[in-house]
């Protein structure tokens, strides 16, 4: 696969990804990025996560959508991740939507190569959403979530959750037990 040379800008972006027929791409300063192949552990931990997100959308009986990975959250002009899973609230996207704007969660979930990456720019990247109130990173070796959460006063705090559940406000919970079984 031969990535493109030039910078490209979000929009230009999301339009030459969606014509690839293979591979997972991300642009970071303008420079498309293709994302690493995933384990199996990998991929059902974020399978996991989606359908406990959707879950308890369901429990609560919010408004809003779960996803996997696949939908592109753009953070800047030249900025544009693709989480492994998110949820949204509010009304439903238009079924051609291929970019979230507004997400309340955010899920990354560790790979030998990502974790760097994951817990430095960007979590950085995602609050920089006005939407964004909860980032997770998922640490499937250890069973650990890194739960990081706006507070009122706008300032990230992080809580380590080792057992039980994770918090997000209005009755929205998850388990860990639902991620990692």
């Amino acid at each position: 696969m031969n990535l493109p040379l030039k910078h490209m800008t979000a929009e230009e972006f999301v339009a030459w990804a969606m014509a690839q027929e293979l591979g997972r791409y991300e642009l970071i300063d303008g420079v498309v990025v293709e994302m690493n192949a995933e384990t199996n552990r990998h991929a059902v931990v974020k399978l996991n996560v989606a359908i406990a997100l959707r879950d308890a959308l369901k429990r609560t009986g919010l408004q809003g959508q779960a996803y996997t990975d696949g939908m592109a959250v753009k953070i800047a002009d030249r900025m544009v991740h693709e989480p492994d899973a998110m949820l949204r609230l509010g009304e439903p996207l238009a079924d051609n939507a291929v970019q979230v704007s507004d997400p309340f969660v955010v899920v990354e979930v560790l790979s030998r190569s990502t974790g760097p990456v994951d817990t430095g720019s960007k979590l950085i990247n995602y609050f920089k959403l006005p939407s964004l109130k909860h980032y997770l990173v998922v640490d499937t070796t250890r069973q650990v979530v890194l739960h990081y959460f706006r507070g009122s006063d706008g300032r990230a705090t992080l809580k380590v959750v080792e057992q039980g559940q994770i918090d997000f406000g209005d009755g929205l919970a998850i388990s860990l037990e639902e991620l990692f079984t």
